[in-house]
C-alpha cells in the first residue's frame, strides 16, 4: 500500500525549462493532489487460465496477501488504461483478480484500491514553517473511492498572515515576512482493514517526513489573489493549462529571457518627492547563490535618460520572501525613472562578491513599469 503526491502546486518557469515556480497566491486554493494505491497493477488482459471472457488483473501483491483481503463479490476500484471505475470481483487466485465486466482491451500499469475491505481511510497532512520548522497545522482528509484526495493548505497558512505597514526602511530591500513565507509538508494515513475471515484491525501508512518523498521541497505563498486562467498542477507529462493560482509571471528566475513583474497594481506607479517609495518583488530561491542588483535610471518628460544608471546590490539575506525594495530619490529636473532588477555577481564562500561572475549576455533582466515623478 502506498500514498503519493501525484500533482503539486508548481509551474514551469518557461515551457522549455526544468525550473519551477512554487509561489501561489494565498487567497486562492493551494492544492496538493494525494493518491492512495493499495496494490500496483501490472496488466489487465484475458488470461484463459483464470477466465475465458472476463478480464483478469495481474497485481504486484503477494498471493497470500491478495487472497486474504480480496474475495469474490467484493467491490474494488481499478485504474488501468480504459479500465477506470469500481468493479465487482468474480474470482481470486494467487495474485490474480478476475473482474465481472466485459473485456474492452488490454490495460497497462495502474492501481487497485480495496474499497470494501479497507475502510475509514484518513490522510493527515502536516504543514511546517520552512524557516522555523514549527508545525503550523495538521489537515485531515478522506480520499474518495478512487483514492484521490485534493488537499488545500491555504486555510491553515492564512492563519499566519500578519499585515503591518512599515514605512521606515533604512536598507535597500527587506523581506516582508508577514505577507509571504515558505513551508513544506509531511503526510501519512490511518485505516481499518478486514480479512476475508472477518478479522478487523487498525492499520497505517507511515508518515512520510518533511522530505516529502524527494529532497526537501519548499513551497511559497504571498497574501495575494489571482484571476485563475487554467490548471495549476504539473503532472507527469508536463505543465497543463495556464498559470492558475501560481504566481509564475511574478517569479523571477536566473534564466535568460525570463521576465517577471513587480508586485504593483499600477501600470505606471507615481513617485511623490519627499515621501518614501518602494516596489515589491518576489525574491525567489533561485538566487540563493547569486546577487540581485537594483538598476535605476532617471528620465526626462520624453523618457530620455538623465544622468547615469545607478546600480546597487540587494541584500541576499532577505531571500525566499516578498521583498520591499527602496527606490532612491530622483535627481533634480527628472520627470520619471526606470527601475529593473538584474543578476549580479556570484556569491562565494563568506559572502564575498566576485566581479564578473555572470558572463555578458546571460544576465536576466526583470523590467519594472515606468515610474512617473510627481512633486
Amino acid at each position: 500500500m502506498s500514498l503519493l503526491i501525484t500533482r503539486r502546486p508548481e509551474k514551469r518557469s518557461l515551457p522549455s525549462s526544468p525550473k519551477l515556480s512554487r509561489w501561489t497566491a494565498l487567497a486562492n486554493p493551494y492544492i496538493f493532489e494525494i493518491t492512495r494505491a493499495d496494490h500496483a497493477v501490472l496488466t489487465v488482459a484475458i488470461l484463459p487460465a483464470y477466465h475465458p471472457t472476463f478480464p483478469t488483473i495481474s497485481t504486484n501483491g503477494a498471493p497470500g496477501n491478495i487472497m486474504q483481503y480480496v474475495a469474490a463479490g467484493d467491490n474494488i476500484y481499478l485504474k488501468s488504461a480504459m479500465y477506470d471505475g469500481i468493479y465487482l470481483v468474480h474470482s481470486v487466485l494467487g495474485s490474480f483478480i478476475t473482474i465481472n465486466t466485459p473485456y474492452i482491451g488490454v490495460g497497462g500499469s495502474g492501481r487497485i484500491n480495496l474499497i470494501d475491505k479497507i475502510t475509514n481511510f484518513k490522510v493527515y497532512t502536516e504543514i511546517y514553517n520552512a524557516t522555523s520548522e514549527v508545525l503550523i497545522d495538521t489537515i485531515y482528509g478522506k480520499p474518495d473511492n478512487t483514492g484521490l484526495l485534493m488537499c488545500d493548505v491555504s486555510g491553515a497558512i492564512r492563519s499566519t498572515v500578519k499585515t503591518k505597514a512599515v514605512v521606515a526602511q533604512p536598507v535597500i530591500n527587506r523581506a516582508n515576512k508577514g505577507i509571504s513565507g515558505g513551508f513544506h509538508i509531511a503526510y501519512g494515513a490511518t485505516y481499518t482493514i478486514e480479512t476475508n475471515a472477518g478479522v478487523v484491525s487498525q492499520g497505517s501508512i507511515a508518515r512520510v517526513p518533511s522530505i516529502d518523498t524527494k529532497a526537501r521541497i519548499r513551497y511559497y505563498w504571498a497574501a495575494a489573489a489571482l484571476q485563475v486562467d487554467g490548471f495549476v498542477f504539473l503532472g507527469i507529462s508536463g505543465a497543463i493549462g495556464g498559470n492558475g493560482q501560481n504566481m509564475n509571471e511574478y517569479v523571477p528566475k536566473n534564466l535568460d529571457n525570463k521576465y517577471a513583474k513587480f508586485l504593483t497594481m499600477f501600470e505606471r506607479p507615481t513617485y511623490f518627492e519627499g515621501f518614501p517609495f518602494f516596489l515589491s518583488f518576489i525574491y525567489d530561491e533561485d538566487f540563493k547563490n547569486i546577487y540581485l542588483e537594483r538598476h535605476q535610471q532617471d528620465t526626462d518628460i520624453n523618457g530620455a535618460s538623465v544622468g547615469a544608471v545607478t546600480v546597487t546590490t540587494l541584500l541576499n539575506s532577505e531571500i525566499n520572501f516578498v521583498n520591499q525594495m527602496n527606490i532612491r530619490a530622483v535627481n533634480g529636473g527628472s520627470a520619471g525613472l526606470d527601475v529593473w532588477l538584474e543578476t549580479g555577481a556570484v556569491i562565494t564562500g563568506g559572502g564575498l562578491v566576485t566581479v564578473g561572475g555572470i558572463a555578458d549576455g546571460f544576465a536576466s533582466r526583470f523590467a519594472a513599469p515606468y515610474v512617473a515623478v510627481s512633486g
